[in-house]
């Protein structure tokens, strides 16, 4: 939930005097009057905070209704980073120790501790992708529909059209965004481990092989892309051979060994889980490559290759986690 921290002051505050305090510490106005917000973009904010200020409001004050000349709010946002509460409790200090006032804290006189947890950067890029991908998959899983097989291949094996089966083809066109969803998350996830770890960034620049062509350059140059959008670039996220050689050379994880050998059951059976996303993934290319739908994808088959999404997700959380203290899941950890 919010969590509010204000200060009232008795006297009235110019507007001018706020702000220069305000945008000083990095807030920016809005399109709504007096507000503003902080965001730390360099991967120490998840929500941000807000500030607003206002002349005469009536606020109820210990058991009766009082006028406050000038009253300065702040507010995070559920999810907030110990960055963002930071902030808010920083930015009424500041304005207290200059101007004066009572604070209040949630409708209680005083500051309150900021006990979250200190999320490293990368805990906190990564987790956006975390976040994005779990987010990806909650809105496909809706849309996985009910398909009659026999009837679809009874209709294959009589040359009869499939132009009515819409469940038919809803499925088999929602599969090639289950690849996406996957390749998106392998890549951003790189993406921002290598763009918050020294380290990661540093084998990318002791390289002695890399000629880059003129064009390339060119984009450096201009700012169009800088050498990690290069770099990423040289790797397929929907192959999983390609993804391990990026995963092992800059974050240090076995995919095959670590994440995708394990298993989920299917069918009665129990299959790895890169067995799974690998059919997943050969299906999706002889769709788009070959226009070839696929008469296997019912319902079933379409929730295992979501549970094994889900599954692949889950393991790198833990693996993180126990493994190398990398806390990626925002929703729990704040």
């Amino acid at each position: 939930m919010g969590v509010d921290l204000d200060l009232n002051i008795n006297k009235h505050i110019e507007k001018h005097d706020i702000e220069e305090i305000i945008l000083s510490l990095g807030y920016k106005k809005t399109e709504f009057d007096n507000t503003y917000f902080w965001f730390d973009y360099d991967y120490r904010s998840t929500r941000g905070c807000w500030f607003s200020f206002g002349y005469n409001r009536e606020y109820f004050i210990e058991g009766q209704d009082r006028q406050v000349k000038t009253s300065m709010e702040t507010s995070t946002k559920a999810g907030r980073s110990y960055y963002d509460l930071q902030m808010q409790i920083d930015t009424i200090k500041l304005l207290e120790e200059r101007f004066g006032g009572t604070v209040y804290g949630d409708g209680e006189e005083g500051y309150f501790e900021n006990d979250l947890p200190k999320l490293s950067r990368t805990d906190i890029a990564c987790g956006f992708a975390y976040i994005n991908f779990k987010r990806n998959l909650a809105m496909v899983e809706g849309l996985i529909e009910d398909v009659d097989l026999e009837r679809i291949k009874n209709y294959e094996e009589n040359g009869l059209p499939l132009i009515f089966e819409k469940n038919y083809l809803r499925n088999n066109t929602l599969l090639p965004f289950f690849v996406s969803v996957m390749e998106n998350f392998l890549k951003t996830f790189t993406y921002r481990y290598i763009e918050t770890n020294e380290e990661a960034q540093n084998i990318i620049y002791k390289k002695k092989d890399r000629q880059l062509p003129y064009n390339v350059v060119k984009k450096l140059i201009n700012g169009e892309k800088n050498i990690i959008d290069i770099e990423i670039e040289e790797y397929s996220f929907q192959n999983f051979k390609s993804a391990n050689r990026a995963f092992i050379k800059y974050i240090g994880i076995d995919l095959f060994k670590d994440i995708l050998s394990h298993k989920i059951p299917v069918e009665g059976q129990e299959k790895t889980l890169v067995t799974v996303l690998t059919e997943m993934i050969d299906y999706r290319h002889k769709l788009i490559h070959e226009a070839l739908l696929n008469n296997t994808l019912g319902k079933n088959k379409m929730k295992c290759y979501h549970s094994s999404l889900e599954l692949l997700g889950n393991v790198l959380v833990s693996y993180l986690l126990e493994k190398r203290d990398i806390r990626i899941d925002l929703e729990e950890e704040l």
